[in-house]
């Protein structure tokens, strides 16, 4: 046995057990509006960053790595939204609406279809710098920040409650959609390949501070600006998507 192989292994456990962890306290009925929660599945996404980090520093890439990979993220991108989702909805008193049930199981159908058609562009060594959709992770972080929102919500009044809805019927909608398309979107690294990226990188940094001074302003908290942040990302990786990415 390896040994070096345990180390990005148990980090990509430490990302499905997360997932897997805030799935159960949204089917317990938890109040998942509780930090701690948001805290472990932060974690467990940062667990996602480090495992295949690791693994290219030991130098133990491989196969195995990228399904365990993607099964990890399809509990933490795909099924711990899903779980996460249908609680707001349920708790919001339109549990009994069959179309708005429908939304949390197409997060968890795009989050594994996304994820299997990365795997199929792994195995075949296609690499462009750019993904392929918007990466499955961004549901995770985007749903993470809803919990951090909804807990606060209800101290800006109805107005802050009323957009918070609109803000997750948004991301339950578009990132189903987002996740599988074909259309490029650029990640935060590889710089330098592209100046027009580059500079949307920029701006988007720049941008990303003022969503956060900006609900801080108007609410008194910052946890809205997560999940802001998120959809941000998506909208202008998918309006400044590269039309050729060949090179």
């Amino acid at each position: 046995m390896n040994l070096k192989r345990l180390i990005p292994n148990a980090l990509t456990m430490g990302n499905l057990l997360g997932g897997a962890y805030v799935c159960w306290e949204a089917a317990s009925g938890a109040d998942i509006t509780d930090g701690r929660i948001a805290a472990v599945w932060l974690a467990a996404m940062f667990f996602d960053v480090l495992d295949g980090w690791a693994a290219r520093k030991l130098g133990v890439e491989g196969p195995m790595g990228v399904q365990l990979d993607s099964l990890a993220d399809l509990v933490t991108s795909g099924l711990a939204p899903a779980f996460v989702s249908y609680r707001l909805i349920c708790d919001s008193g339109a549990c009994d609406s069959l179309i708005l049930n429908a939304l949390p199981a197409l997060l968890v159908v795009a989050a594994a279809y996304r994820l299997a058609r990365y795997n199929v562009n792994a195995s075949e060594g296609e690499s462009t710098g750019f993904f392929e959709g918007l990466p499955a992770p961004a549901a995770g972080l985007f749903w993470m920040g809803m919990t951090l929102w909804w807990g606060v919500a209800d101290t800006g009044g109805d107005y802050q409650i009323k957009v918070m809805l609109v803000i997750a019927s948004v991301g339950m909608v578009m990132f189903p959609l987002l996740m599988v398309i074909k259309r490029p979107f650029f990640g935060l690294k590889t710089w330098g390949k592209d100046k027009t990226i580059d500079a949307v990188r920029m701006g988007l940094g720049v941008g990303f501070i003022a969503v956060a001074v900006g609900t801080w302003i108007a609410w008194g908290n910052a946890y809205a600006a997560v999940s802001l942040c998120v959809l941000l990302y998506a909208s202008l990786a998918l309006i400044f998507a590269p039309k050729d990415i060949t090179s």
